[in-house]
């Protein structure tokens, strides 16, 4: 199989692994997966059926991707996709394909090595700004919004970024609950609430 040399080590692609598979087994690949929508994360359940010698033998590989804000990331729109292909992957090093050197993949090993690099990188003002507005309708009171814009300007890399995205967006109170406890909105925020409602 050809491997991909990442930081002086050799990893298999995982099509390298697929072909493999198809060229030397009759198999089955199925997957599952599951959304957690507060941390915007898939994870996904790759399950791999071999028949071999009048038996079936099966394996697993397990995978999660975040969602990322950044139009730039390939997980901004296929965070799934990412993850199944790393499961599938994994459900092939279990099946003993593709691991003379690392279960790990090529694949594997590109993305976390781009995690790291990503999340090192320094916020931005955008960023720093878009976390201020999500602050402003959170249930946090005002001296609590005073101490988090405190904490948010100081705010230095994509990991304290994400953290922070997490922690607000969790926080944030919908229209509807605004409106029944009585916080400040602007009449044309409730008319279009109300609407939305009916």
């Amino acid at each position: 199989m050809q491997t991909l040399k990442i930081k002086g080590k050799d990893y298999v692609p995982v099509n390298e692994r697929l072909k493999y598979l198809s060229e030397n087994f009759d198999y089955a690949i199925n997957t599952d997966y599951q959304y957690f929508p507060e941390r915007r994360m898939w994870v996904v359940k790759a399950t791999l059926s071999i028949k071999k010698r009048d038996a079936e033998w099966m394996y697993t590989g397990l995978a999660q991707e975040i969602e990322s804000d950044n139009y730039k990331d390939v997980n901004f729109s296929s965070a799934l996709e990412n993850a199944e292909t790393s499961a599938v992957g994994r459900a092939c090093a279990m099946a003993g394909i593709g691991i003379d050197i690392s279960v790990a993949s090529a694949d594997e090993v590109n993305k976390a090595i781009n995690r790291v690099d990503t999340m090192q990188k320094p916020i931005t003002d955008e960023q720093k700004m878009y976390l201020l507005t999500l602050l402003e309708n959170t249930t946090y009171d005002e001296l609590g919004k005073e101490k988090l814009a405190g904490r948010i300007e100081a705010l230095e890399t994509q990991s304290d970024y994400e953290k922070a995205l997490l922690n607000l967006q969790m926080n944030q109170i919908e229209d509807k609950d605004r409106i029944a406890m009585g916080l400040p909105y602007n009449q044309s925020d409730i008319k279009k609430t109300l609407k939305n409602l009916s």
